[in-house]
């Protein structure tokens, strides 16, 4: 392979994943590039001498009359043959379509191509390791590509020259020694991917050391001070025509806001210590409405929120702010030290051969270390499967990504974290800062606060299974062990056990603690061994790493709670450790007792939550604040005794983008999954937690404008408050199962509001319906007539 040659990107659309299942060729596209120019194109739709099934009609658009009058594959495929021969082949996913293509070959009597051949997929995975996804779709609009009809051949042949162009020049841009290392590196590519890594020549000659060091070419994270030019004060603005005119055309201001803004102001300035809630509606602008009096008051801040997209806008908002007041300001975020990755560690992996899994990953960190400013393992997130890994790069307190950030956290007038963060890294902060307690708290988000809190000392110790487990161990033989290590793992399940039955038989909870720390770390042991020795590791070992930081943390508590919980599974008897520490105790002795003044602001919260912040000490003043934004209601249709399939049915026929389904849980998924996969006829593609992919990668991928229909359980009530997760404009949920508790309507109808025209097809009942009568207009919908004309109107302004 050299550049000179000529390189050919094809692309397949067929009617299954297998020619020697049936499969067949339904259109083949093909872009042609010759010195780094795209040159010529090829297209043909194929007859497939079959029906399509209506699935792969509806995910490629390609219908049975499109292919009706096609050639078979057997007349172009000579023409084929010669158009490749010679060719080096490129395909997003190359062991789909390369061998596919070789297959309707020998199908039909004519010779496997030998050709050469490139996986666009693992380039973008090395080369953008920080994309959102690696689907087609994904990376085009992560870069830039236009993609029309994707899923059509010969458009998805031509975005995948584009990204395979974008690609050659990314390598060229990296550092010498970077791509020396992936050049020379012992990667697991597929076919000749690497050798087209060779061929690529570096335009960045920079001299950054040996190519053993690449580790540790990461850039320079300076903290991250904003000053302004003016040199006069600037005041609080006190009247809307003040704000008008210092914010200018960069940011619009609104009663709403300017209500918040003023309200803040005036809780920040009183001269007691107090708690302020201020609940919004959603689109007011509260951020910007917050972060003005807390910088205008001059104080040390602290803001709280698990929401990383509401970081990013925080930082951008200070940034602005800084330009408008002439007064410096350093703002940083900052996470955990395990949160960073350790480049010295990272630097020792290099050496070490592992699986092809983490093989590759190594090849992925390497280029992001030459792109990252802050060193968040978190950044690199999307494709890791092997958490042991991970783990085994996680900074430290002494880590150099880590220390910039505490650096440039220890400088700064305001610091953002997460909750866990905080609890980890507040009294530090305090001490090296050497103030008491923290001026001001701002808390957005904070549905996940009392969660976290409780999730961050939380051991939940199921001792029946682990019995169980270390009983099989003790009676079989585990392959690929010398005898010494056999003796080891003998002695470490006898030990092992020993502890658990002490566990159980002792009521003295340090001494538990003790013991329970002593039993993972003989389990962390173990679960090293079998990684070594390749043998598979059992289930209960997976979270060890996790489970012994909180049993360390819980170590540091007075107040912990211990109780044997007991379930039945398969007839037997399990019985489980839990050690908890008292929310509320805590909450009041290292949060509230070290904070002046804290400010939640949010679009809402349940009362329980409510309950739990506003339980504070007697000296401080408690506040409450509504702000109200004339917003539209959200439109009911009330199902009654119709089948959401109909209603469903009547929405996809107009093009309304995504439309989002929950249900009571992941049974109740697939149950919906296959019923509107075979009930309802429409354009739209069926997404499903679980069956196509998990929440996480749904909600990653998920754009709102696309014609999905997105099927979920309710895990999605605990990431629906961040921000970049949108709620589609149109929400069904058919069974009522999904409305308990009660304050999941709330969710959904305030996410809904982020829109104009937002419509809920659900069955409300009389309270429901009276609770959120200020949220909600019902629809009377008249199940006698057809309903697609009555959605037209619905869906009008959609």
């Amino acid at each position: 392979m050299n550049a000179n040659d000529t390189f050919v990107v094809v692309d397949l659309e067929t009617t299954g994943h297998s020619v020697k299942k049936g499969g067949r060729i339904i259109q083949i596209g093909m872009t042609f590039i010759k010195k780094r120019q795209i040159v010529d194109h090829f297209e043909s739709f194929v007859n497939p001498g079959q029906l399509i099934d209506r699935q792969i009609q509806q995910l490629t658009h390609i219908s049975q009359t499109d292919v009706q009058n096609a050639p078979y594959f057997e007349e172009i495929a000579p023409l084929l043959q010669n158009l490749l021969q010679d060719a080096v082949i490129i395909a997003h996913n190359v062991n789909f379509d390369y061998p596919y293509l070789n297959d309707e070959f020998e199908r039909t009597g004519l010779p496997s191509l030998k050709s050469a051949a490139i996986d666009t997929v693992q380039l973008a995975q090395i080369l953008f390791p920080t994309a959102p996804g690696y689907r087609l779709l994904d990376l085009t609009t992560y870069l830039n590509i236009t993609l029309k009809n994707a899923h059509r051949a010969n458009a998805d042949a031509h975005a995948t020259a584009l990204l395979f162009l974008k690609f050659w020049k990314k390598l060229e841009e990296l550092p010498d020694i970077t791509l020396k290392q992936l050049q020379q590196g012992d990667w697991p590519l597929l076919r000749q991917t690497q050798q087209f890594l060779k061929l690529v020549h570096s335009k960045n000659k920079q001299n950054f050391g040996t190519v053993d060091q690449v580790a540790l070419l990461t850039p320079t994270v300076e903290p991250s001070i904003h000053t302004s030019n003016k040199s006069v004060q600037v005041d609080y603005p006190e009247t809307s025509g003040e704000k008008t005119k210092l914010f200018g055309q960069w940011l619009t201001t609104n009663v709403a806001q300017n209500s918040l803004m003023d309200r803040a102001n005036q809780f920040l300035n009183k001269r007691t210590d107090g708690l302020l809630t201020i609940l919004t509606g959603p689109r007011v602008g509260k951020t910007l409405a917050y972060l003005v009096p807390v910088i205008l008051n001059g104080k040390t801040a602290v803001l709280l929120t698990n929401d990383e997209s509401l970081q990013a806008q925080q930082v951008d908002i200070i940034t602005n702010l800084t330009k408008l007041f002439s007064r410096p300001i350093q703002s940083a975020i900052l996470y955990e030290p395990s949160e960073y990755i350790d480049v010295e560690k990272f630097a020792q992996t290099l050496k070490e051969k592992n699986t092809l899994q983490i093989q590759f990953f190594k090849a992925r960190v390497l280029v992001w270390l030459t792109q990252t400013k802050t060193g968040l393992l978190r950044e690199i997130s999307v494709g890791v499967q092997n958490d042991d890994y991970v783990s085994s790069i996680r900074g430290d307190s002494g880590a150099q990504f880590y220390e910039k950030a505490y650096k440039s956290a220890h400088q700064a007038n305001i610091i953002i974290m997460n909750f866990s963060t905080y609890f980890m890294q507040s009294q530090k902060l305090r001490e090296a800062k050497k103030i008491e307690k923290w001026p001001v708290v701002v808390m957005e988000t904070p549905t996940q606060f009392v969660d976290d809190l409780h999730d961050y000392f939380h051991v939940s110790l199921n001792v029946t299974q682990y019995q169980n487990t270390l009983k099989g161990l003790n009676h079989q033989e585990i392959a690929g062990l010398t005898h010494k290590q056999r003796l080891f793992v003998r002695q470490s399940l006898s030990e092992a056990l020993k502890l658990l039955k002490q566990i159980l038989q002792s009521d003295n909870q340090r001494a538990n603690l003790k013991r329970v720390e002593r039993f993972l770390l003989i389990i962390l042991h173990l679960k090293e061994l079998f990684e070594i020795s390749e043998n598979s590791i059992p289930r209960e070992f997976q979270d060890i790493r996790e489970q012994l930081l909180k049993i360390r943390r819980l170590q540091l508590q007075n107040d912990i709670v211990v109780a044997n919980e007991f379930s039945e599974v398969n007839g037997q008897t399990q019985t489980e450790v839990v050690f908890d520490i008292l929310e509320r105790a805590i909450y009041q002795a290292e949060f509230v007792s070290n904070v002046h003044k804290l400010l939640i602001v949010s679009e809402f919260l349940p009362t329980e939550v409510t309950e739990f912040l506003r339980d504070v000490p007697e000296s401080f003043t408690v506040e409450r604040e509504f702000v109200h934004n004339d917003l539209q209601p959200i439109r009911v249709v009330q199902l009654q005794r119709s089948s959401p399939i109909v209603h469903l049915q009547a929405i996809t026929q107009r093009n309304v983008g995504e439309i989002l389904l929950i249900v009571p849980n992941e049974e109740r998924v697939n149950h919906w999954y296959q019923k509107i996969k075979y009930a309802v006829t429409t354009n739209y593609n069926i997404v499903a937690e679980g069956i196509t992919g998990s929440l996480e990668k749904i909600q990653r991928q998920s754009q709102t404008k696309r014609n999905n229909i997105i099927i979920v359980t309710p895990k999605i009530f605990s990431t629906m408050w961040l921000r970049e997760q949108e709620l589609p404009a149109i929400v069904i949920v058919p069974e009522r199962e999904v409305w308990q508790p009660v304050s999941r309507l709330a969710y959904v109808l305030t996410q809904m509001q982020r829109h104009q025209n937002g419509i809920l097809v659900s069955q409300l009942n009389a309270m429901q319906r009276n609770r959120f009568k200020q949220q909600i207009v019902v629809e009377k919908m008249n199940l006698k007539k057809g309903l697609e004309q009555q959605y037209d109107r619905l869906l009008h302004d959609l």
